[in-house]
């Protein structure tokens, strides 16, 4: 598994998040963008060069939707340009890590189901929602995705993984995680990708994920 398969796999899911929220994705001289509207961020995906006339429109199109935030996700080899002198800051770096699926794996690690995790299917076979409960409360969630039409990849991604800050080192990661490990492998995923943070690539390492790159992040705030 590449780099470029976990930045398609990225952009693939945002593309479906955007589609599925009433959003919608364009392009603007060879800079891909999402809308989001429920988050009210627009996010460029990768792209191999910044410039004025890809900035311009997309930054005029997030002005008219009231976007608070507008990101760009990149590989750590593109360099920055022009970002800063439109008010870009450097963001969080992104961990690229990902992890093979096999039978034996996925199920050591449900052997013990965990009884605070609900593992909802959105999409039948392509999109699970984990949500975490303790004594009626929300703990946390996370989601798996499993793009189609990728043709003998079989790669599943895990994303927008949140604990509560009172439910962390319960154990809650490491069984939302197993919940969408299982899903997606049931359903043919042979490989899972995620991106970590540098705190939460720790958990990450425990259940089998090894590091294979890291990116950058840029961000602009319209309101700042």
């Amino acid at each position: 598994m590449t780099l470029a398969d976990c930045q398609r796999t990225q952009h693939a899911w945002f593309r479906a998040l955007a589609e599925a929220t009433g959003g919608r994705a364009f392009s603007t001289h060879r800079m891909d963008w999402v809308w989001l509207p429920e988050t009210r961020q627009m996010l460029c995906m990768f792209p191999t060069e910044i410039t004025d006339a890809g900035l311009q429109p997309a930054l005029a199109e997030a002005e008219r939707r009231g976007a608070t935030e507008v990101g760009i996700w990149m590989n750590a080899a593109v360099r920055e340009g022009i970002l800063p002198a439109y008010r870009f800051e450097r963001g969080w770096q992104p961990w690229w890590m990902t992890r093979a699926l096999d039978i034996e794996s996925v199920v050591a690690d449900s052997d013990e189901p965990d009884a605070r995790v609900t593992l909802t299917s959105l999409v039948p076979h392509q999109v699970w929602l984990a949500t975490g409960r303790s004594s009626e409360e929300w703990a946390g969630r996370s989601y798996a995705y499993l793009p189609p039409d990728q043709g003998k990849k079989h790669l599943a991604g895990i994303f927008d993984m949140v604990v509560a800050p009172e439910h962390r080192r319960t154990g809650l990661g490491t069984a939302l995680l197993n919940t969408l490990s299982e899903a997606a492998f049931n359903a043919g995923a042979e490989h899972l990708l995620l991106n970590a943070t540098p705190d939460g690539q720790r958990l990450y390492r425990q259940r089998g994920f090894e590091l294979i790159g890291k990116g950058q992040t840029w961000w602009f705030h319209p309101l700042k």
